[in-house]
């Protein structure tokens, strides 16, 4: 028997484009998640992702695809043209992207300028806000630091300038690709993740015991949860019972026999 051969006439490029794409934004934002000390079954708000100009079209055949392999509510493409400096963070910053910048002095050049003040000036720098130094970049092309009354200016290549996210954000980046996660957990969207957390460990149950797909259960029963747990699935329980096919879910000893299972230190 031989293997089926490929139909070049059936190969969507376009698709397949939009599905490296897509992978690789997940891997990215996946890295974010991490970061931030964020699981990824827990359902987030917003996510950020900067690209390239010329691949949200790209993306958005993938719209639904993407928000769901994310694991956040909602999330918003932004093309950006510059990739590096204060070019970049003046970019995103103008998009609405919650970053900050990030500055520090490149002391390959500011020797020569600086010269017997260079440690006053390092004093001075430190004592100024990124902002304002952002602003006279922006506006002048240059910065000047006052230092014991000796003024000295700085252009765009004295400084090494990077972004950072805003407090409730963590992002991660790969060459050209950032991924911006808002890390703000509200009780709905805790419960959501616990939910689909508690389904997934009780499906494998179920496939443990030998249960078919379609059997529904009379029972079952989730010990050992704190209280803060306990508040949030008060109001799931319909939806756990119908996602792992029983008549009801409980929190009491009812059943003859467990597995002993780890949620986040809880067991």
């Amino acid at each position: 028997e031989s293997w089926p051969k490929s139909t070049p006439a059936l190969v969507n490029e376009s698709i397949e484009e939009s599905f490296d794409i897509m992978n690789e934004i997940v891997s990215v934002c996946a890295a974010a998640r991490m970061k931030g000390k964020l699981k990824r079954r827990w359902p987030l708000k917003h996510a950020i992702i900067c690209v390239e100009k010329g691949l949200q079209k790209k993306i958005e055949l993938l719209s639904e695809l993407l928000q769901s392999q994310l694991n956040v509510e909602d999330y918003k493409i932004i093309e950006l043209e510059n990739h590096e400096g204060i070019s970049e963070m003046l970019e995103m910053q103008k998009s609405g992207v919650p970053v900050i910048p990030k500055i520090e002095l490149n002391r390959k050049t500011i020797g020569p300028k600086a010269k017997q003040n260079l440690n006053k000036l390092l004093e001075t720098f430190s004592e100024t806000k990124p902002d304002e130094i952002i602003q006279g970049l922006e506006n002048g092309g240059s910065f000047t630091f006052d230092v014991n009354g000796t003024k000295i200016s700085l252009d765009t290549n004295d400084f090494i300038i990077e972004f950072d996210v805003q407090e409730d954000f963590t992002f991660s980046r790969r060459n050209n690709l950032i991924g911006i996660i808002s890390t703000v957990r509200n009780e709905e969207l805790m419960a959501k993740g616990l939910v689909k957390d508690l389904a997934r460990r009780l499906q494998a149950l179920r496939k443990e015991r030998g249960y078919n797909p379609t059997d529904v259960l009379n029972t079952a029963s989730i010990l050992d949860l704190d209280e803060e747990s306990l508040s949030m699935l008060k109001n799931k329980t319909e939806e756990l019972s119908f996602l792992v096919r029983v008549k009801q879910v409980n929190f009491t000893q009812t059943c003859k026999k467990y597995k002993d299972d780890d949620i986040d230190g809880q067991k």
